[in-house]
């Protein structure tokens, strides 16, 4: 018999698990595990009035909700203090993943993809936040970049896939089906489309 690593195991297991939810929203499976997450939507909506209304450079309640709502909380207090102060100097402007990438890069001289999603999705609710389980989806290993000698372009490239696929993913039944229910159990709450269908799809996922 053929065994395989716990984590080849878990990666076929999530794939298997997000194409299910991604191929075919079931709407009251898809309601009731939205209605699980509302603490978690009233927090990010909390963090988008917090951007608009403050300085959050040194704002020590914006950065325990902002970690915890991206789950970074293990961070050191450099990193902390260095996001909170990134995002309140771009706030307003046109950012890019690839460019929250260069800069915790030569901050901090590491290739943390999932962080800076998070930080320019922070500025632009427009653009995902990076994925492992849907990139994974689409055959790309996030965790084979790292052994690239091309990892800044290889990494940058992945996320255009994944730039890619939620506009496709959006336009479609499914994509549309996702934020159509998040809009019936949260009405007007102003988020992006990519934000209310990642809601959708992770309240499932995790009900």
């Amino acid at each position: 018999m053929t065994s395989f690593p716990i984590s080849r195991i878990m990666v076929v297991f999530w794939k298997r698990e997000v194409r299910a939810v991604l191929e075919q929203i079931d709407v009251t499976e898809a309601k009731e595990a939205l209605l699980t997450v509302r603490r978690r939507v009233e927090q990010y909506a909390w963090l988008l009035h917090a951007m608009e209304t403050r300085d959050i450079s040194e704002d020590r309640h914006f950065r325990r909700a902002w970690l915890n709502h991206f789950k970074l909380r293990d961070r050191d207090r450099d990193f902390c203090r260095f996001c909170t102060r990134w995002l309140e100097e771009h706030k307003g402007r046109r950012v890019s993943f690839e460019q929250a990438l260069l800069d915790l890069y030569g901050q901090f001289g590491l290739l943390d993809p999932a962080s800076a999603s998070k930080l320019a999705a922070t500025i632009d609710p427009s653009l995902p936040v990076w994925d492992t389980q849907i990139l994974g989806s689409l055959g790309i290993r996030p965790w084979a970049l790292e052994k690239s000698g091309r990892r800044v372009e290889k990494t940058i490239e992945a996320y255009e896939k994944l730039q890619n696929w939620y506009a496709r993913y959006l336009s479609s039944r499914d994509g549309r089906m996702a934020v159509q229910v998040f809009d019936e159990i949260y009405p007007g709450t102003g988020f992006s489309p990519v934000k209310k269908a990642d809601f959708t799809i992770w309240s499932i996922l995790w009900s």
